[in-house]
Formats: C-alpha cells, structure tokens, sequence
C-alpha cells in the first residue's frame, strides 16, 4: 500500500482525470514501476499487466474514435494516425501534462536517475492506467479517459504525428532552417533487444528520440521537434 504522501498524490490524480476509483488496488498498480516491486517485494504487483492490458484498450479505442471521426479515411490512413496517437512520444506527452510522473511509485535508482521524466516511464504508466480504469469502470470511463486526456490532447496535432520527419522538413525548407539532419548518439541493448537514440538538428536546435530501431529513434525524435518548433 502507498503511503499518506503518495496516497494524497493519487487522490490529486483522480482529480485530474476526472475518474475516482471504486477499487483503488487497480491505480496503486498501475501507479507502481517494476523498480519499486523489485526494491520492495512486499509490494502486490507492478504496472507491467496493466500497460499490456492498456495497450490493447488503447488501440480499440483509437480505432473506433478515428473511424468516427475521418469516415473518408483508407486504410492505411486510419492506420497511420492510430500508430501515431499511440507512439511512445505522443503517449508520454499525454502523460507529462497529467504530471503523471509525480505520481509514480518507483525505485530509489530509478527516482534518481529522473524516472519520473523518462519517455518510456510515462507511456508505460498511461497505458496502465488506461487499463486499470478499464478493469475498474468499464468501456465508458475508459472512453471518456481516452477522449479527453488523449485524443483531445494530441489530435490537433495530428499532422506533425502523423508524418513527423516529413512535417519537420516542410517546416525547415518553408522557414529557410537547414534540412533536418539525423545521426544515431547511443546505440545499446543485446541484439534481440537494441535500443537507439537519434539526434535531429535542425539549424541551431537539438532533440532527442529514443527506439528500438533507428527508424523509430527518428520518428520520435523528430515529433519531439515538430512538437518544439510549429
């Protein structure tokens, strides 16, 4: 169980999200990184099952808002846009103005090291969190979480996460900035599991993405500028 400090934290949280939980066990674990389970094994469970069971809540509930809302859309349109509504740097940022960092129960490492901010942390608790509402309400609080916490959030910036890099070069080239240049600044992980970090520059500005493929280091390193810059 949290304790009063964090417990007050949560209770902010349901504030914010416009959601109090009828089990509070579902936010505990949805608010807890495996560091923390792994530092304190008294500790029920972790976020883990929750972020697979939010990743596919995610993914249903952007399909259905997407179809909705673009009904000339194509495939591979609607495709497109989902991929994007649910990426790694749309979802953190989702998360980052909830401030649902602060909210994280984590290690004392992983607090240190500013797991709070880490991109990866943040996606993973979204989705959890999603999850855990899913299990604790149904389909129409997760609905709702999704459609104002979410897709509010980031639809109007559909274009830059749909396309990023091709949006940040349209953007360079219409406000005489460099062309967007790439380079790989960390490549770690064993081979079945690489991660990348990419550096976009453009002119004088620097940002940052990380993946598990070049490809994808990119793409997220240029929606983080896109995000910066338009």
């Amino acid at each position: 169980m949290f304790g009063k400090s964090h417990q007050a934290a949560t209770q902010l949280l349901e504030k914010r999200i416009g959601y109090r939980f009828k089990k509070k066990a579902f936010l505990e674990a949805a608010l807890t990184h495996p560091s923390y389970r792994y530092e304190n094994p008294e500790a029920p469970s972790d976020n883990q099952r929750l972020e697979f069971l939010g990743d596919s809540v995610l993914g249903l509930l952007a399909a259905d808002r997407l179809t909705e809302k673009y009904a000339d859309a194509d495939e591979g349109e609607l495709t497109q846009m989902k991929s994007a509504l649910a990426s790694g740097a749309a979802l953190a940022q989702a998360a980052a103005i909830l401030d649902l960092g602060a909210s994280l129960q984590m290690g004392r490492g992983e607090a240190t090291n500013g797991g709070a901010e880490r991109e990866s942390n943040l996606e993973d608790a979204l989705e959890a969190l999603i999850g855990a509402i899913w299990l604790d309400g149904g389909l129409k609080p997760a609905r709702k979480f999704f459609e104002k916490h979410i897709f509010q959030t980031l639809e109007p910036a559909a274009p830059g996460l749909f396309n990023p890099k091709g949006t940040l070069q349209e953007y360079a080239q219409k406000n005489g900035l460099s062309i967007p240049e790439y380079r790989i600044v960390d490549e770690s992980g064993p081979d079945h599991a690489r991660r990348f970090t990419v550096e976009v520059t453009v002119s004088t500005f620097g940002f940052v993405g990380e993946g598990a493929s070049r490809r994808e280091a990119e793409k997220h390193a240029a929606e983080k500028a896109v995000q910066s810059l338009i």
